[in-house]
């Protein structure tokens, strides 16, 4: 053992002189270490933070009815039911037309400069989220690997937000033509290049416009609350009761439906939550219906048989157990049908985009091209059929709810019947209520840049459950 005294001094000194530089070294090394999991940490915060949605408030009408902008509260006098028009689509000190009676209220004229009245009456938009454009491309990779989606990661028919310039407030509208592409209006349809664009279902389903609900669960309100003044189902002369059979004379049954509209048999361009619209009518030919059934034991067979200004086509459906037969204009296709626990069936048939589609809300089962007729009908010369009309042909078919909708009907600007861009590298963006929106059809005839694209709005429910959303 060697005692402390006999260590010489010069070594004493420097064990003490190196003791403050081995704190320094651990203290700076752990200083360093922490500020690099602090930048990581960060760095993943941050990361994390950019591709999380973001929200917004809808603040117009333009993408109504799907998103829904601020609402002024109504109730009728004469019937006295309350109902929502868009608030851009009111004028001041004009009264108000019913939905539901048709009678126009001269007393509910209001002044829409009178702020504290008009916010007591006024409901909220929708809240909405989205994401940015680094998302898009994330979760699109493999899309826009395949081509099918735009190297920026924006797909035609998205919603897209975009800020026009950098003080400007952020809005949305329908993404319709990308930089260096021909975008035309013509009748209603949209045109890429000079070929139609057809949607798919689902796409047509998320943007389409509702205008009617039979529930079963309380069908005596169709002609009040959800008809929307737009029309009705009828049932061989008697109100519908929710069963189609073969065997006719049965109670509560029937033998054949039709979806009577209130103008002359067609279906128009009408919006009803537009309060005062200058909107010329015309005939829309891009329409359906969807029914629901939440048992799927049941045996039978319907023929249906829509009726447009430019088509007649009929289309048959068989179910045998869970296995459904679908025929149309020689063409045939089978689905199988499952009714999950809690969750109903869906099926689906419509005239989009010079196609006769059948399907269910998330897929197509049969896509035929529309026998187109050469004519160039009016409404007053549509004449009294119905539109839409569904045949028992065998079976019984319970059905649980009803719906008709419509495909929207563009119009150029100032209600032409047509309009054209080329935009260069620009983006062409419409919205969906055509006749309260202001878009490439007027404020930006050339286009928007495609950086003042920010983001795209995120479907937060079913194809179904935005078209009964706006009941």
């Amino acid at each position: 053992m060697v005692s402390r005294e006999s260590i010489p001094a010069n070594q004493t000194e420097t064990r003490k002189s190196s003791q403050p530089r081995r704190w320094f070294i651990y203290s700076s090394s752990g200083l360093l270490i922490f500020l690099g999991l602090a930048i990581v940490f960060a760095a993943i915060v941050l990361l994390r933070r950019g591709r999380l949605p973001r929200t917004g408030m809808i603040t117009g009408s333009s993408m109504e009815p799907v998103f829904r902008g601020p609402r002024l509260v109504w109730t009728c006098s004469h019937c006295s039911e309350t109902q929502e028009f868009a608030f851009d689509t009111c004028r001041s000190n004009q009264p108000f037309r019913c939905q539901f009676c048709n009678k126009i209220d001269f007393e509910s004229a209001v002044d829409l400069d009178d702020n504290e009245r008009i916010l007591e009456r006024t409901r909220r938009g929708d809240l909405v989220r989205f994401a940015t454009l680094r998302t898009m491309r994330s979760n699109r990779a493999q899309e826009i690997e395949n081509g099918l989606v735009h190297p920026s990661g924006l797909k035609r028919g998205d919603v897209v937000v975009f800020q026009e310039t950098r003080d400007a407030p952020r809005e949305i509208k329908r993404l319709i033509g990308f930089a260096f592409e021909h975008i035309a209006i013509d009748e209603g349809d949209l045109f890429v290049n000079q070929d139609r664009w057809c949607k798919t279902l689902e796409q047509s389903l998320r943007q389409s416009i509702l205008l009617n609900v039979w529930d079963g669960a309380s069908h005596l309100r169709q002609n009040k609350r959800y008809a929307r003044a737009n029309g009705q189902w009828n049932a061989d002369g008697e109100e519908f009761q929710g069963v189609l059979s073969s065997n006719a004379g049965k109670e509560s049954t029937s033998r054949k439906i039709t979806f009577a509209f209130d103008l002359q048999g067609g279906i128009n361009n009408q919006l009803a939550m537009n309060a005062h619209d200058s909107h010329a009518l015309v005939p829309v030919h891009d329409f359906g219906f969807a029914f629901q059934l939440s048992r799927t034991e049941n045996a039978w067979g319907i023929e249906c048989s829509f009726h447009s200004p430019l088509s007649r086509p009929n289309l048959s459906m068989e179910l045998d157990g869970r296995f459904l037969t679908i025929k149309a204009s020689g063409q045939v296709a089978n689905a199988e049908l499952f009714a999950r626990q809690g969750k109903s069936v869906w099926i689906v048939m419509a005239m989009i985009d010079g196609h006769l589609i059948a399907g269910s809300q998330d897929e197509e089962w049969l896509r035929t091209k529309l026998p187109m007729l050469d004519t160039n009908a009016t409404i007053s010369e549509i004449g009294a059929k119905a539109p839409i009309e569904v045949t028992a042909i065998s079976g019984r078919l319970a059905i649980d709810q009803l719906i008709v909708f419509r495909d929207i009907f563009y119009r150029g600007n100032g209600d032409s019947t047509a309009q054209s861009w080329a935009p260069g590298d620009q983006l062409v963006v419409l919205g969906d209520n055509v006749s309260a929106s202001s878009d490439s059809r007027d404020r930006w005839p050339d286009g928007l840049p495609t950086y003042s694209a920010k983001g795209v709005v995120l479907p937060s429910e079913s194809p179904m459950e935005v078209l009964l959303r706006q009941r």
